[in-house]
């Protein structure tokens, strides 16, 4: 995954017009206008255009800044606005929004684990158990679930065990988590065991091939 930051030269905390400032700076240094002839000064033209389109927007920003934490590049900052259990809902909702369009592959489980149990810390809990809100709470239960649908099983203790304090005497919840920790165990188990299976059924065609040349 690309730098955009790097590539511009700026912090992630840069300013829309910082961006624009570096830009116009290293568009100027290396447009090809100035550099004929010069593959590697275009190339870098282009990357910079590539950064530059994606920082400059804020929607394209937000959604690049995500990707980036998940890839493991960069740090999330603190939210600072009011807590809520709308505003911890909206959060839950953008998260799995992000990784529909991420490629999983490039998500690093340390981090998405991390930004899930960032959502459910005791501050954020003692918020939601203090409005009594049982749909936001359900609603974001059921929210966390999914995401954690792109984790390796060996990081759901932690957030099972934070998930059902959230839910609380609510015997739905706590019902809808235990069968989904159960089925990620049995969909892991079958895993695990997926290559003995097409080893075994191709020994198995090997054998009934070798068997029918040797007949025929």
């Amino acid at each position: 995954m690309k730098d955009y930051y790097k590539i511009l030269g700026v912090k992630p905390s840069a300013t829309l017009q910082e961006i624009k400032k570096a830009y116009r700076a290293l568009a100027f240094k290396y447009h090809p206008d100035k550099n004929p002839e010069n593959s590697l000064s275009e190339a870098h033209f282009k990357e910079v255009q590539e950064a530059y389109a994606t920082l400059s927007v804020v929607a394209k920003r937000e959604k690049y800044d995500d990707e980036r934490w998940f890839a493991g590049m960069g740090s999330k900052t603190q939210y600072k606005e009011a807590v809520t259990p709308a505003w911890l809902v909206n959060i839950c909702r953008q998260l799995n929004a992000s990784l529909a369009v991420m490629d999983t592959y490039r998500i690093s489980q340390g981090a998405l684990h991390e930004y899930i149990l960032m959502i459910l810390t005791d501050s954020h809990l003692g918020v939601l158990q203090q409005y009594n809100d049982k749909v936001a709470s359900d609603t974001i239960i059921m929210e966390l679930l999914k995401a954690t649908e792109k984790l390796q099983i060996s990081y759901l203790d932690e957030i099972e065990k934070r998930l059902t304090i959230l839910a609380g005497n609510n015997k739905d919840m706590l019902q809808a988590i235990e069968d989904y920790i159960e089925e990620r165990q049995r969909s892991t188990r079958w895993e695990s065991l997926m290559p003995f299976f097409v080893l075994l059924i191709t020994l198995v065609l090997c054998v009934c091939m070798y068997l029918y040349g040797k007949w025929n």
